[in-house]
């Protein structure tokens, strides 16, 4: 329901769509951050420092002294509790509004010797507002009443919400229905109403979040059973010991898991995940090998064609029969291609998302590793499956969740965790740098370059849309026009692919010395002649973002420099930004940003429809998320559920794409 038809004003909508709130429904689901006690204590109880309110009357002329430089003091008293008050409040300027025999409400803290330093003040009557108020964040220009009212408005049309949680486990917990739990959120009459509406709606958020994820995973894998792969041990370790380096402890350990998913009868259902760089594809090549050896054949894909054809190369390096499957291709090098996979003489093939198409067919598909996994959507995995018969499915991260979480974000999938980096591999030096500008480190990085290094400059948003945030086009047209001798290159998802993969291409051949762009070069691109990189607006990226884009310039022993640029005020954030000058590894950068942000952010899927947790933690609702676990399969177990199996069905269709 749109927010025009609540018959909200032209100026509250414009506030509120700055907020990402475009329906009653998102609107509804803004919960408040905290809730504020007004509570009148008498005058005997007050002490020095206490936070108090009271009604009074005005009994002196007000009296507004100037401080200069638009500041200013107001200075009135008032009769409270049979006591006179002296109230001071700042830049209120306005003597008027405190007429001699008004009454007042104040809210501020109280000084001692009969002196009020008011915070804010009201003319409604004191106990119209005592009781509990939820505080809400907001936007520049929307105060917290205006939200309230606006939320109370809304509350109106809590029906738009459909009501999606069993009735069976609402009786067997104890829960809310869904209209009293958004009643007691947002307007609670008590501490109690609010424990009882959070507890409801964390249970419908788990259970929902569930339910859509078992979803994915029964459409990804239709039967669990497959015949076991067939192959040499023995070629496999001859292999691992002709790698010019040794591999890391837990690649090993990885590739053994892999190869024991098969050889044995169950289809391979695995994620690997790690840091950028820690190793991932020589893992995802020696399962590769291993299904060749096995006489099947096998897929793996890549969100890019750049990072597909980099995969391309590795592969040749390790003299497999791999074949490149991409739609830039020509006619004639297509149908060569489609020719050898149908007939099954090409074995191996890299590629994108062309390998979606119908056209493309197999004669025996074994193996699909996809990499940067969360690039890719329920559908589009499912196409590629379903090309053969009971497939293994190997998929690859960089956003490495941690095992603690990964039961519940991922269920049944088995998971392989590479935490050791390779030999050589200096974590980035990270710095937050106060400031929208790079002046401070341009000198340092412009040496880097004279010696022969790469940067990324990395900005938000493509275009001037929100004059607060950096753009990538105004930041690259003005270092063209500032740093003649760079060489600078652009890059943005609205480029056409072809001029995108032209671009990453010089950056990738040192044609190019600074390359601008949004979070686009995020996935998998190995420029290891890149050790600096320039992050603007760093605060509106999760902190996993921001891990996995400084370790774009982490991809040789020479050492990578990252600093985050950010002017925010919020201490929150800056505190965040600081983290990553000490936290190193995936796992905890997750983990830290999960507390803070929730799933659908970190697993890249919060546009996709997928839900996210709001109100739920994952510290703090272990036992909640457990039975959900439980519920969820049940749920999809009985197919009796019809508003939950509604939604998980509009939920895994609108998931097409998961980024």
């Amino acid at each position: 329901m749109k927010l025009e038809e609540m018959k909200c004003t032209k100026r509250r909508i414009e506030l509120l769509n700055r907020m990402n709130i475009y329906s009653v429904e998102e609107l509804l689901k803004t919960y408040p951050i905290r809730y504020e006690m007004i509570q009148s204590t008498p005058f005997l109880q007050w002490k020095e420092q206490d936070n108090i309110c009271f009604e009074g009357l005005i009994c002196n002329q007000a009296q507004v002294i100037h401080l200069g430089k638009n500041r200013s003091m107001t200075k009135f008293k008032v009769i409270s509790w049979d006591e006179e008050l002296e109230i001071t409040l700042f830049n209120r300027p306005w003597a008027s509004q405190f007429r001699f025999g008004k009454k007042i409400t104040i809210f501020g803290i109280y000084q001692g010797n009969y002196k009020v330093m008011a915070s804010n003040y009201n003319l409604k009557p004191l106990k119209e507002q005592i009781g509990l108020h939820p505080v809400y964040s907001l936007t520049e220009g929307l105060k917290q009443n205006e939200m309230r009212d606006i939320i109370k408005k809304a509350l109106n049309y809590v029906d738009v919400l459909e009501d999606v949680v069993p009735e069976r486990y609402r009786l067997a917990y104890h829960l809310l229905p869904k209209k009293q739990a958004m009643q007691w959120i947002h307007c609670p009459q008590s501490k109690q109403e609010i424990e009882k509406a959070l507890r409801t709606l964390k249970y419908e958020e788990f259970l929902c979040f569930q339910c859509v994820m078992q979803g994915v995973s029964s459409q990804q894998l239709q039967t669990e059973f497959k015949i076991p792969r067939k192959f040499s041990d023995q070629k496999i370790k001859e292999w691992m010991a002709s790698l010019p380096y040794e591999l890391t402890l837990d690649q090993k350990k990885g590739i053994q898991e892999i190869l024991a998913d098969m050889k044995s009868n169950r289809i391979m259902f695995r994620l690997v995940q790690g840091d950028v760089g820690c190793g991932k594809t020589m893992v995802a090549i020696a399962a590769l090998y291993a299904c060749v050896l096995s006489g099947y054949q096998a897929v793996f894909l890549a969100p890019t064609e750049i990072l597909a054809h980099q995969h391309y190369e590795n592969l040749k390096k390790q003299n497999l029969p791999v074949s490149y499957y991409v739609s830039s291709l020509n006619a004639k090098q297509k149908k060569e291609i489609l020719t050898g996979l149908k007939e099954g003489s090409l074995p191996l093939v890299v590629g994108t998302h062309a390998l979606f198409q119908e056209s493309v067919t197999f004669s025996s598909l074994g193996l699909v590793i996809i990499d940067e996994q969360q690039r890719f959507g329920v559908k589009q995995r499912r196409a590629l499956l379903e090309k053969g018969e009971n497939v293994d499915f190997l998929m690859m991260s960089a956003t490495p969740i941690p095992r603690t979480y990964a039961h519940f974000l991922f269920g049944d999938m088995d998971i392989t965790n590479i935490k050791q980096m390779p030999p050589g591999r200096k974590p980035v030096c990270t710095k937050y740098i106060k400031g929208k500008s790079m002046s401070p480190v341009l000198p340092e990085i412009l040496e880097g370059i004279e010696k022969g290094r790469q940067v990324y400059v990395v900005c938000p948003a493509i275009e001037e849309n929100d004059p607060s945030m950096r753009n990538a086009i105004s930041i690259y047209n003005g270092m063209k026009s500032s740093l003649k001798s760079v060489r600078i290159g652009l890059l943005h998802g609205k480029m056409k692919k072809e001029e995108k993969e032209s671009v990453m291409r010089q950056f990738v051949n040192h044609e190019l010395d600074i390359l601008v762009s949004t979070t686009v070069i995020e996935v998998g691109i190995d420029v290891s002649n890149a050790t600096y990189m320039v992050i603007y607006d760093a605060h509106r990226f999760g902190l996993s973002t921001l891990h996995q884009l400084r370790g774009r310039c982490a991809r040789s022993s020479e050492q990578g420099h990252c600093y985050l640029l950010s002017t925010s005020q919020d201490l929150q954030a800056i505190n965040r930004l600081k983290k990553l000058e000490t936290l190193n590894d995936g796992f905890q950068v997750t983990e830290f940003d999960l507390q803070l942000r929730g799933p659908g952010d970190i697993l890249g899927i919060r546009q996709s429809g997928l839900p996210n947790f709001v109100l739920g933690d994952l510290n703090k609702d272990k036992v909640i998320m457990e039975v959900c676990l439980k519920d969820a399969k049940e749920i999809l177990e009985r197919q009796e559920d019809e508003a939950m199996l509604s939604f998980v069905h509009k939920a895994v269709e609108k998931a097409e794409y998961f980024d």
